[in-house]
């Protein structure tokens, strides 16, 4: 854009013989040339905004005057007026199509003098593709925010050296940092990382450079206050369109809670475990086919077996035909009714012929929607208490 505000001549241009047109057309050729094939709307204007010169291209985009083409609550004194200020003006803006359709277009004006009087050079670009990317980038960039920062797990960018680009709201929760006392700073050098972690860290950088991808892992950070906490963390690349790698990301979860109920749970298990193998009585746990899921060693003792070895087997392998369906029927009873047996007194016949007094009580198993899905008992051998 040509900046100053003095006496031109444009290139061809020769003193008007009763013409309207400032432009002579047997002139240079070469002004004309670039006039018209320039990918721009080209015209020239009076200070008052009368086209008097336009190229093919500014038929696509303009009416009458250049008045036409800025918005409605443009203040034409005030716009002429920083023109003549500033020799020219650069903008983006709106005008209106032919077809009636507004279209966002930027704007280029210089001024001039040419045979005294003041005019204008215009060119006008559409952007209506840089304006739908923008708006594309606009509609990512706050999607991209949305899913960053309301996320339930902690993400933080890093650059190449490990300083932190970014980190979201649930990580500045979960550390008890504020956003600006992460920033900028590296997060190797931080107070954050555990023994155990920062080599995991370390190796997740290596292992995306030489391989792109990298394995989940659990591991220990440390909030601001020290405390530990568990973590499970994966990372990526953000890879540029040229296909380089721009940003490091760190998904980190809290799993604190998940790990101590796990440990609860082991826990659990192990003292069930060790109470139901070390009672003298037997237990066991059948599905709804009445077939054993589990049993305890004295379950298995009794029957000269291991505990394993009666997995998926059911009474009919180990009691006579008769006395196995009715264990079936009580246990078809308490599936379909739900209601226990307690304190059932039973005679049972082992495979050597030896018969034993035992007493049973049963219930019903269920899974977490309350559906009954099969039967748990424990048998007392009371023979001495019949004798």
């Amino acid at each position: 854009m040509i900046q100053n505000y003095q006496e031109q001549t444009m290139p061809g241009n020769k003193k008007q013989n009763n013409s309207s047109s400032y432009i002579d057309h047997d002139g240079d050729e070469r002004y004309k040339t670039l006039f018209e094939q320039v990918n721009a709307a080209a015209f020239l204007t009076t200070f008052e905004g009368q086209i008097l010169e336009a190229n093919h291209k500014s038929c696509e985009l303009l009416r009458l005057s250049l008045k036409d083409i800025l918005p409605t609550e443009t203040n034409w004194q005030q716009f002429m007026e920083e023109i003549a200020a500033k020799g020219g003006l650069h903008k983006e803006t709106e005008t209106l199509r032919k077809d009636g359709e507004y279209l966002p277009v930027e704007i280029s004006i210089s001024l001039f003098r040419m045979q005294g009087k003041p005019v204008m050079f215009v060119l006008i670009w559409d952007i209506t593709e840089r304006k739908n990317a923008e708006k594309k980038l606009r509609e990512s960039e706050k999607k991209y925010r949305g899913l960053f920062e309301y996320t339930t797990d902690g993400i933080i960018v890093l650059d190449a050296r490990g300083d932190i680009l970014d980190i979201n709201t649930r990580l500045c929760e979960m550390l008890d940092y504020k956003k600006e006392e992460l920033i900028g700073k590296n997060l190797l050098n931080l107070d954050l990382l555990t023994a155990n972690s920062l080599p995991i860290v370390v190796s997740q950088f290596e292992e995306l450079l030489s391989e792109k991808t990298a394995k989940n892992y659990t591991t220990k950070i440390k909030d601001k206050k020290g405390n530990i906490l568990d973590i499970e963390i994966s990372s990526f690349f953000l890879i540029k369109k040229n296909n380089e790698v721009d940003n490091f990301v760190l998904i980190i979860r809290d799993i604190t809670e998940r790990t101590k109920a796990e440990k609860k749970l082991t826990i659990e298990h192990e003292l069930l475990n060790t109470l139901i193998n070390n009672i003298p009585d037997s237990v066991y746990f059948k599905d709804e086919q009445n077939r054993f899921i589990l049993v305890n060693k004295a379950k298995a003792e009794h029957w000269n077996t291991k505990p394993e070895d009666m997995i998926g087997k059911t009474d009919y392998d180990f009691l006579p035909p008769e006395e196995a369906k009715k264990t079936f029927e009580d246990d078809n009873q308490i599936i379909q009714t739900g209601q226990p047996i307690i304190n059932k007194i039973e005679k049972i016949t082992y495979k050597d012929g030896t018969k034993k007094w035992v007493s049973v009580t049963k219930i019903p198993r269920y899974n977490p929607d309350g559906d009954i899905i099969g039967t748990m008992g424990i048998s007392r051998d009371i023979t001495e208490w019949k004798l």
